[in-house]
């Protein structure tokens, strides 16, 4: 057999004879073995892989799309890496053919698909192949795969699947697929290394797995089909296609024992959506951390069956849940239209609630609203509970509903909840320990909610209803000042942030005063000049310091790693950075921006996407976001705040202007608030961008 073999290193050689006698061999597996097989055993497994591919040929096809797909041309990066053809499966022998998306992206409904040989082929006589015109039938969203119907003119050879939950980790996974030689399929060979990945919708092998057999059947030794090939990716490592785990020993198959029950609604012309519930959680720890609601999306799932912030998951569809990693397990391989029992414990019942959902495919348009209050500041690690403990007043925003209402600096919420719209009575109020837990309370409401609050203050408690009003389209210039008198605190202090593995260092500008409350941060980023000394520094520095003492704010400077332009590596070192930085100085995690000048504008708003769950706003000066940028949706969990600043000296041109105009209204459809902030000196624009740090707490 000419087939294409490879075998994971991490292995016993147990196949060396049948290796030995292939076409193609990966030598640095066999080097690497210490202890053969017997040659009966690796005879036996040599007749079994055999046999196992023998079985599967028939059934594995090549995919090619008929065009290019328009992301692809646009160079989007929301794009699907396409370097060629890919495989498919036959799932039908009427013609229907199982690929992925890797293959046939969104926006492409025909590809070409091309069968296996008829019988086998010889080198000097190859026979000409049946090439058939595929239609995309249906498509799942969730898995990442796609129906296709072609028309044979003699029947195809289905396969042979798993139909049960029967797959276990140390079985031998086959990888097929059919690319580069038409005539034979591509293998390789591994174990199945674990199950429920990528959130319960895959099975892991340690197979090496490529676009050669993306679409491909993975196989048991059996030859059945143990589930596609699918380049799932690795969110928890940042990845966000699969394609990035290209040959690294961890590949991911779609199980057909959950694949099987959609193809008749695939075949329908479905396309099947990831299923949300519209929920969210405050904690710092996404895996690990306890399962208690704290944010419901106004008009979800969540909200129309009763979930409340507050709620803790026990159960999901008789699942039991301990964190919040276990609630992902159980949602993520659901589709919008599927039904979910959850069970949860609330605060004020003893006995746990049962509730009943079903998922959509797409949530309300969400904006964020606010009550006006700002909380004083909170280090990372500040959500211990106490008897004592609320959530206490730095100061409201102006003309804002809490203003209104008579809430006041140094009041402290300790308790809050939703009124229903068709309650006229105060319903049983949460209690409220910290800005975090009142931020989720807060973060899924819609404008027009009415919250009760509980405040006490040194006289009094009581009772407030506050309505929730639109977060405001722009910055304040009343921010009060943590020091209104600077000449009583230490000057801020230049600080050296040195990154082991980097070579040059950032620098902050920080507070003196080091038993203050948690620092705000903003992270600047200049037009490109190369390496930062720390006599520049200073110098630049210069119409900062009033400001970051005044408002407590640490101003963060990142060197571009070239003088000409700033660089996507110059990203992976700003976490690093504020890392380094939150080792010299308390930081208040929920006032973190990023801005930039010009060309660092732009990166600014790069970087911000890079750090999308920690970058609280983003201020471009002088500048726009990348024309072609994805705009994500706003959302509780990934709220961002937009300012572009424009300074005296620079005047934009018309089609700049019209350009600038368009993002804009691009960033409010998207549910983004935006504000314009005029800029003058470099002390007005330091004070300005200060205080706008501080108001990234309101709430």
């Amino acid at each position: 057999m000419k087939g294409i073999f490879r075998r994971s290193a991490s292995h016993r050689v147990v196949l060396a004879v049948w290796l030995l006698c292939t076409a193609s061999v990966n030598p640095s597996h066999g080097a690497q073995a210490t202890q053969q097989a017997p040659p009966e055993q690796a005879l036996a497994e040599q007749t079994a892989f055999q046999n196992a591919i023998n079985g599967i040929a028939d059934s594995v096809v090549r995919i090619e799309p008929s065009g290019l797909s328009v992301a692809t041309l646009q160079g989007a990066s929301e794009a699907i890496p396409n370097v060629g053809p890919s495989s498919g499966v036959v799932v039908g022998s009427d013609g229907w053919i199982l690929t992925t998306e890797f293959a046939v992206p969104s926006d492409i409904e025909e590809v070409v698909i091309t069968l296996p040989p008829k019988k086998k082929a010889t080198e000097t006589k190859k026979q000409p192949l049946e090439r058939l015109v595929g239609r995309v039938i249906g498509r799942d969203l969730n898995r990442r795969l796609v129906l296709l119907k072609c028309d044979p003119k003699e029947p195809l050879t289905e396969p042979q699947f798993v139909r049960q939950k029967n797959v276990h980790p140390g079985e031998w996974a086959i990888a097929v697929g059919r690319v580069w030689n038409l005539y034979e399929p591509s293998v390789a060979i591994g174990v199945v290394s674990a199950v429920g990945r990528c959130w319960g919708r895959a099975i892991q092998t340690d197979a090496a797995i490529s676009p050669v057999n993306y679409g491909g059947p993975l196989l048991n030794i059996e030859g059945h089909v143990f589930g596609i090939i699918a380049p799932l990716p690795a969110e928890t490592a940042g990845m966000s296609t699969g394609t990035e785990l290209y040959d690294s020993g961890v590949g991911f198959a779609i199980p057909m024992h959950d694949i099987i029950p959609l193809i008749p609604r695939l075949k329908k012309g479905e396309t099947l959506k990831p299923g949300l519930l519209g929920i969210g959680y405050s904690t710092t720890d996404p895996i690990n951390g306890r399962p208690v609601v704290e944010t419901v999306r106004t008009g979800s799932p969540a909200a129309e069956s009763g979930l409340q912030s507050g709620d803790l998951i026990t159960e999901i569809n008789g699942r039991a849940i301990q964190r919040i990693a276990d609630v992902r397990h159980a949602l993520t391989p659901k589709l919008a239209g599927d039904a979910l029992e959850i069970t949860v414990q609330r605060e004020e019942r003893t006995a746990p609630l049962s509730i009943r959902t079903v998922l959509t495919d797409k949530l309300p348009p969400w904006k964020r609203s606010m009550l006006g209050i700002v909380p004083m500041r909170q280090p990372s690690q500040s959500n211990a509970k106490s008897e004592n403990a609320g959530v206490v007043i730095n100061w409201t925003w102006p003309n804002s509903p809490a203003e209104k209402a008579g809430i006041q600096p140094q009041d402290i919420i300790t308790g809050a909840a939703v009124l229903p719209q068709t309650n006229e009575d105060d319903p049983p109020l949460r209690s409220t320990t910290s800005p975090d837990q009142l931020a989720g309370l807060l973060g899924g409401l819609t404008q027009n909610t009415e919250v009760v609050l509980k405040i006490r203050n040194s006289e009094t408690s009581r009772k407030v209803r506050v309505t929730t009003a639109p977060f405001p389209e722009k910055t304040s210039n009343k921010v009060p000042a943590f020091n209104s008198t600077i000449e009583a605190v230490p000057p801020p202090a230049i600080v050296k942030l040195e990154i082991p593995e980097v070579a040059e260092p950032s620098w902050a500008l920080v507070p003196g005063q080091q038993d203050g409350p948690p620092v705000g941060v903003l992270v600047f980023f200049d037009e490109p000049s190369g390496t930062l000394s720390e006599n520049a520094v200073t110098i630049w520095t210069s119409s900062w310091r009033e400001a970051v003492a005044r408002y407590r704010v640490a101003l963060v400077l990142v060197p571009s790693s070239d003088s000409s332009s700033w660089r996507q590596a110059d990203l992976n070192r700003v976490g690093k950075t504020i890392g380094a930085l939150a080792h010299q100085c308390k930081i208040d995690p929920t006032r973190i921006a990023f801005a930039g000048s010009k060309a660092g504008g732009t990166f600014a708003w790069l970087g911000a996407n890079r750090f999308d769950t920690i970058a609280r706003g983003v201020c471009l000066i002088d500048a726009d976001i990348p024309r072609r940028t994805r705009i994500r949706r706003a959302s509780p969990d990934r709220f961002r705040w937009v300012l572009f600043g424009t300074t005296d000296n620079e005047k934009m041109n018309q089609e700049g202007s019209q350009q600038y105009q368009k993002t804009i209204q691009r960033l409010r459809e998207a549910g983004v608030p935006v504000s314009e902030l005029p800029l003058g000196d470099e002390t007005e624009k330091a004070s300005r961008l200060c205080q706008w740090v501080e108001s990234l707490g309101l709430l």
